[in-house]
């Protein structure tokens, strides 16, 4: 009489279950990992397209001899923080008398830019003498902080981006020729 052991199998053995729930650990914190960075990239994209509206800014306020400007709009509940670029008209004359009210209007060639959830920029102006400046008007507090004035000459600023309040990438400097220099 011969008896015949059967070996079954029932479950997974230990090493089995731990090689699967480190392989689940590790997938977990590796998609965990990455919903900041995707966020990371999209701040680091709108910086980038920033820079290249900043560059086509300035080739249009050149080519057509416009004094344009960055009109920055913060983030509301309604909307994101967002940029737009406005057109400076000089005050009018009007039967010998000068109105004085020089007005900015959007520029229609350049549509609102929304910037992602959580992406903001800062712009300072850094210190330039405007010795010889004769519109007071586009140097005063009222006037944005960022400025072509249409012969290729730029009022200087400093711009930083942010994501969720932390500075992202190096600071962006404009010089007083238009020249863009990432610090």
């Amino acid at each position: 009489m011969t008896y015949h052991q059967r070996t079954s199998s029932r479950g997974f053995t230990l090493i089995e279950v731990m090689v699967v729930i480190v392989v689940v650990a590790i997938v977990t914190s590796l998609i965990m990992m990455n919903f900041g960075g995707i966020d990371q990239r999209k701040a680091m994209q709108a910086r980038e397209i920033f820079i290249m509206n900043v560059q086509r800014i300035a080739r249009e306020s050149n080519d057509q001899s416009l004094v344009l400007a960055l009109n920055v709009q913060p983030a509301t509940d309604v909307n994101p923080f967002r940029y737009l670029v406005v057109e400076y008209h000089s005050a009018k004359t009007e039967a010998n008398t000068v109105v004085n009210q020089s007005s900015w209007t959007e520029y229609s060639a350049f549509k609102i830019q929304p910037l992602p959830e959580n992406v903001s920029f800062q712009i300072q102006s850094t210190d330039y003498q405007y010795d010889k400046a004769q519109n007071l008007t586009l140097l005063d507090a009222k006037a944005p902080q960022l400025i072509w004035l249409g012969n290729g000459e730029v009022k200087p600023v400093r711009i930083q981006f942010y994501y969720s309040q932390q500075p992202i990438g190096p600071e962006i400097e404009i010089d007083h020729l238009g020249k863009i220099n990432e610090i």
